[in-house]
């Protein structure tokens, strides 16, 4: 009876039978954005913000990769490169309303983008500017856990322990056609090969100047 949700059913069974084709390739739940010369990985659970903050910082100049589903092609095990990033130019989806504390830039950038809309949610189709176009590969330079506390004052980007990081992304692979011991060795790869940093903070759109100065300035591992 829903088109919309049919056709994303549909993306999932496509990106299972996509990533089946090679064991070094994986789909993670996760928000990407590009900053500086690679991709900042976004992850934690449902409601963790991962769709408000990828478009927050899309609307402050940095170039959307995904707010959900993300190809990520880790190479061959015996010849270890850094992973790859791979855009399937889903469109980002919004609850509604959007946050109280949500700025002018990023209410503007919403309204100038949507092309569908619900009562309780939005999906928005960027500009080709502003967002990469299906297969646009880059190499992942970062991976961040958020941890949204409204009690957080100021956000606050910190080091993260191999394995702990580890455990947040057995949580976020979709891999189906490897079995238990794959989906370990493909989090233990991406976790050594790449910055992990835990994320706590209140507001997206104060935060996001934090992530975007700092990976900026060169600082991913």
């Amino acid at each position: 009876d829903d088109g919309y949700m049919l056709a994303n059913t549909l993306v999932g069974a496509l990106i299972a039978a996509y990533v089946a084709q090679d064991d070094g390739m994986v789909s993670i739940h996760a928000g990407a954005v590009r900053i500086g010369d690679g991709l900042v990985l976004l992850l934690g659970d449902n409601g963790a913000g991962k769709s408000t903050f990828a478009t927050a910082l899309t609307s402050r100049g940095q170039r959307f990769f995904s707010d959900d589903r993300l190809i990520l092609d880790l190479g061959p095990s015996t010849s270890p490169r850094p992973p790859l990033g791979c855009s399937l130019a889903i469109a980002p989806k919004l609850r509604l309303p959007l946050p109280q504390d949500a700025d002018t830039a990023y209410r503007d950038f919403v309204a100038e983008n949507s092309v569908m809309a619900w009562p309780d949610m939005t999906v928005l189709r960027p500009e080709p500017e502003q967002a990469a176009g299906f297969g646009e590969a880059l190499p992942v330079r970062a991976l961040v856990h958020l941890r949204r506390d409204p009690a957080t004052h100021q956000p606050s980007l910190t080091a993260m322990r191999q394995p702990d990081m580890v455990r947040v992304l057995l949580e976020q692979l979709f891999a189906p056609h490897l079995n238990q011991q794959g989906e370990l060795s493909a989090c233990v790869r991406l976790a050594q090969a790449v910055g992990i940093w835990q994320l706590h903070y209140a507001s997206a759109f104060q935060a996001a100047e934090t992530v975007i100065s700092h990976f900026n300035g060169g600082e991913s591992a």
